[in-house]
C-alpha cells in the first residue's frame, strides 16, 4: 500500500510528502563510525601507523546540507555525482582514520550496562565498552588545529598506532571542539581481533559507499518543499 502512495499524484503524495518533512525518516547506519556529544572522551588505538601509502588514514571533502528536516552528507569527488547540492554549501575539509576503540566516558548515563566511573579530576562518567574497529572522522579545524595534534602525536611516537589516544569532544553546533592527545594508558587491540585489520576498507573506499550516493528525486522534492514552506519561491532555488 505504501508503494502504492509513492507513485501516486496529486493530494496524497503532496501530502505524505509533507509528513516527511514533520516526521523525518532515521537512516538506518551502521555503527563504524564514533560519534561524540559534548563532554564525551573516546579512548582508542590507532589502527593507521600515518606512514606513506597508510590508506587507513586520508583526508575527504564532505558536503552538508538540509534536506526537510534531516541533514545530508555526500562526498565532494570526481565519481560523485553532486546534482542538487545547493549553490551555497561549500564542502568540508575533513580526515578519518581507523581505530580501534576501548571505550566511551558519557557525561549522562543512557543504557544501565554502562559503568559509572570518575575521572582523574573527579568528575563522575559512564563508561560504554566499545572493543571493535571504528572510524574516527573530523574537520582539520580551523587553521587546523584538530589534524595538528594527530601529526604531534605522530611526530612524538613515530607512527600513530603506539599507543592509547583520547579523543575529547567539548561544545555543541559552531562552538565545538575537539581535543586529541596521547596517553600513558595500557590498553592494546586484542591479539585474536588483529588479523581482522587486515580486511579493513580503506577511509576512501568507506566514503564512497557511505557518502557517495547521489541525491535521489525525492530528496530534491523535499528540498523545494522546504524552501516553498520557508518562503522561498521555486524559481529562487536551482537543484
Amino acid at each position: 500500500m505504501a508503494r502504492e502512495y509513492i507513485d501516486m499524484s496529486g493530494i496524497m503524495k503532496i501530502q505524505q510528502r509533507r509528513d516527511e518533512l514533520k516526521n523525518p525518516k532515521t537512516e538506518e547506519t551502521k555503527h563504524t563510525e564514533v560519534w561524540l556529544k559534548d563532554g564525551e572522551q573516546l579512548f582508542c588505538t590507532s589502527v593507521a601507523s600515518g606512514a606513506d601509502d597508510d590508506k587507513l588514514v586520508d583526508e575527504l571533502w564532505m558536503y552538508t546540507f538540509r534536506i526537510g528536516n534531516r541533514f545530508r552528507s555526500l562526498l565532494q569527488d570526481s565519481s560523485v555525482d553532486a546534482t542538487g547540492v545547493p549553490e551555497d554549501t561549500r564542502a568540508s575539509h575533513r580526515f578519518g582514520l581507523w581505530v580501534y576503540a576501548h571505550y566511551i566516558f558519557h557525561v549522562d548515563k543512557r543504557n544501565d550496562e554502562w559503568e559509572e566511573v570518575e575521572t582523574p579530576s573527579g568528575v563522575k562518567m559512564f563508561k560504554e565498552v566499545i572493543d571493535d574497529y571504528r572510524i574516527v572522522q573530523l574537520a582539520f579545524g580551523r587553521g587546523d588545529y584538530v589534524w595538528n595534534q594527530l601529526v604531534e602525536i605522530y611526530g612524538d611516537w613515530g607512527s600513530l598506532n603506539k599507543g592509547v589516544i583520547r579523543v575529547k569532544r567539548n561544545g555543541i553546533g559552531l562552538d565545538t571542539s575537539y581535543a586529541i592527545m596521547a596517553t600513558t594508558k595500557k590498553e592494546k587491540i586484542p591479539a585474536a581481533r588483529k588479523a581482522e585489520a587486515s580486511d579493513l576498507q580503506t577511509i576512501k573506499e568507506y566514503n564512497l559507499e557511505r557518502y557517495g550516493k547521489p541525491l535521489t528525486e525525492e530528496d530534491m522534492d523535499m528540498m523545494t518543499i522546504h524552501n516553498t514552506a520557508n518562503g522561498h519561491s521555486s524559481e529562487e532555488t536551482t537543484y
